[in-house]
């Protein structure tokens, strides 16, 4: 038997949050329908409702209690994330006209899902719409009344429109829509109310647009990767005919706030030639999400992260502040602590934090030979501090002992460091600058306790031209442990 669902979307004007960015019906239920597609391939748009051929999908999800549940959580997330306030009207029929004509009912405050087909009033069915003064003067109030009335003088009468709706209303003839696809890539552009002359304006029809694009993605069990702005400038100036602004992100995103944000930053930071009359938005990288535990990170469906990662804070300080001033460290392969990390630009290196964060995402399998291989060699007896100085600070001493800001309490060390040319902090950098590299150097480190420093990482250094030569000792204050 087949299942139909109609659904018809309307505003609410209750306190809240502020007025949505999706103000007309026609665009809210265009988002809807893009939304459905995770649910059914066959979904359209008929009047004032989007209709949904479920009948394929009830074992796939369970049964029509189970779509309906669905349905209705997808509705409230989608309309949560974006800031909508509305209210979801749904029917459902064995036919597409009987699902529309139960939510008409329903919407005037009738029993539609007790009503027998029959006795739906005759207003319910929109091809008898234009005959409705007709119909009443001669006795057709519900369905059931046109029905008893011969064909062929309804199809004088009438015309074959309403026959033909009351044909598909009865499961007689088949329905045939103009089913709603999604592109493989999303492109959308709007008119803006007026001309906007600053940049940081243009986010209110960027939040438009972002709402159509998050129901594309949903439609697509998609996340979002990278997208382009275009804004469109006035052509009386003598600039440009657009600008435009690319976003990229780390990880595939399907919940849009953390990428409105991101946009919201660039555009602080752009000064516009000339007015803008219009903006574009296209989708120019996606990624598709298995499942729910593929977006969310969790097994659970009702399992949604609360407040923002560190790849989506390292994103948005970057677009604020600047690449360069938003750094995090990478490891390399020296065993001096000057040199066992680099500062690079924070946005660079963000892919392996995100590989870091979600292994299963990356995607990268052990060959057979490296699983048989033995596991690195790991220095547990080496406790690093969290902050090295720039510079080591030379201390006093107080006979064999260093002092800083009072006595100093010994609590473990040394562990001994030696190279042949320790360098500066710098490293090749500091030798192409002609600064002179320390013949040998031998250093014992230690980890002490300062009343008023905390904890601290000292060592002793002994140079010479050997390590067989006279000691010459130095202590020094290298970090701080947090």
């Amino acid at each position: 038997m087949r299942c139909w669902i109609a659904l018809r979307i309307s505003t609410t004007t209750e306190a809240g949050p502020p007025a949505p960015p999706v103000l007309d019906a026609a665009a809210l239920h265009r988002a809807v329908a893009s939304l459905a597609l995770g649910l059914t391939p066959r979904v359209a748009l008929l009047d004032e409702a989007v209709l949904m051929d479920v009948t394929g999908s009830l074992r796939l999800f369970g049964g029509l209690a189970r779509l309906m549940q669905l349905l209705a959580q997808r509705l409230d997330v989608f309309f949560d994330e974006n800031g909508l306030q509305a209210e979801v009207h749904r029917a459902q029929g064995a036919t597409s006209l009987i699902a529309l004509g139960r939510l008409r009912l329903l919407e005037e405050g009738g029993a539609a899902a007790k009503k027998r087909v029959a006795d739906l009033p005759m207003h319910t069915l929109t091809a008898a719409r234009p005959h409705l003064g007709v119909l009443e003067r001669i006795g057709c109030r519900t369905w059931d009344d046109l029905l008893r009335l011969p064909r062929d003088g309804v199809a004088r009468r009438f015309g074959a429109e309403l026959l033909e709706a009351l044909d598909r209303a009865r499961g007689s003839a088949t329905d045939d829509y103009g089913w709603l696809l999604l592109p493989e890539h999303f492109e959308e552009k709007i008119e803006l109310n007026a001309l906007v002359t600053h940049a940081p304006a243009l986010m209110a029809g960027v939040e438009r647009l972002l709402v159509h694009l998050h129901a594309w993605l949903l439609g697509r069990q998609s996340g979002l990767c990278a997208l382009k702005i275009t804004w469109h400038l006035d052509k009386r100036r003598d600039v440009p005919p657009t600008g435009e602004l690319e976003v990229r992100t780390a990880q595939p995103a399907q919940d849009l706030r953390h990428v409105a944000r991101l946009i919201s930053e660039h555009l602080a930071q752009q000064k516009l030639p000339a007015p803008v009359h219009s903006l574009s938005l296209r989708s120019l990288t996606t990624e598709l999400l298995a499942d729910s535990a593929a977006a969310t990170g969790s097994l659970l469906m009702e399992a949604r992260q609360q407040g923002d990662g560190v790849v989506e804070l390292v994103e948005r300080l970057s677009a604020r502040l600047g690449d360069a001033r938003v750094e995090a460290w990478q490891p390399c392969a020296d065993h001096r602590p000057e040199l066992m990390q680099r500062w690079v630009p924070a946005k660079g290196v963000i892919a392996s934090i995100t590989a870091h964060l979600n292994p299963a995402r990356a995607g990268r399998k052990r060959s057979k030979a490296a699983s048989k291989s033995p596991p690195p060699e790991t220095r547990t007896e080496a406790l690093y501090p969290a902050w090295l100085l720039p510079e080591p600070l030379k201390l006093a001493t107080a006979g064999n002992n260093p002092v800083y800001q009072g006595k100093l309490q010994r609590l473990a060390g040394p562990q001994r460091l030696e190279a042949a040319e320790w360098l500066l902090a710098g490293g090749e950098a500091n030798r192409s600058a002609g600064l002179s590299a320390k013949p040998w150097a031998l250093r014992d480190y230690f980890i002490y306790r300062s009343q008023q420093g905390g904890l601290l990482w000292v060592y002793s250094e002994r140079l010479g031209a050997t390590p067989e030569s006279a000691p010459q000792r130095a202590w020094y204050l290298h970090g701080f442990f947090a």
